[in-house]
Formats: structure tokens, sequence, C-alpha cells
């Protein structure tokens, strides 16, 4: 088996992070890295302290809206913006 170089490595991470997203559209994983180091980690879903989307449900998916569209009806946070949080 081959070793991964640093960017795959990071990605692999990522894959692994995307499966605790609570989002039932999409799951995304995101890692914060500098100078070949974690900084933080994050997935995309409800934000800390409400009500997951596997739990309420998506309101983009109830209304029928298209995918890459009305993303203010999303109560999602970005995975990236998670990661910030949880570096911060």
């Amino acid at each position: 088996m081959e070793r991964p170089d640093n960017d795959e490595y990071f990605m692999e991470m990522a894959q692994l992070i995307s499966k605790r997203s609570t989002c039932l559209r999409r799951r995304v994983g995101a890692v914060l890295v500098k100078d070949k180091r974690v900084l933080s980690t994050g997935y995309n879903g409800s934000p800390k302290g409400t009500r997951h989307c596997e739990v309420e449900g998506c309101i983009r998916e109830q209304m029928k809206v298209p995918s890459g569209t009305r993303h203010e009806l999303c109560r999602g946070v970005h995975a990236e913006q998670n990661a910030i949080i949880q570096a911060a």
C-alpha cells in the first residue's frame, strides 16, 4: 500500500468527518490545516444547540427546492463554518 501525500491524507480525513453530517441532502467535511497540522474539523448540519435536520426535517426538501438554490431557507451551517467555530 502506498503512503498518501498530505493532500490525500487530509482529504480522506474530510471524507470521514463528513459521515457525521446531520444534513439530509449532502454530507460535507472540512479540515483546517496549517503547516501540515490539523487545527480543527467540522461537518455541515444544524448549529450546536438546535434540532438536527434528521429530527426536524429539511425545509428545502419539504418545499421541493432545487439543489443549489434558496440556501437562506436552510437551518444548517457549512462544514467550513463549523470548523472555524470549533477552532475559536
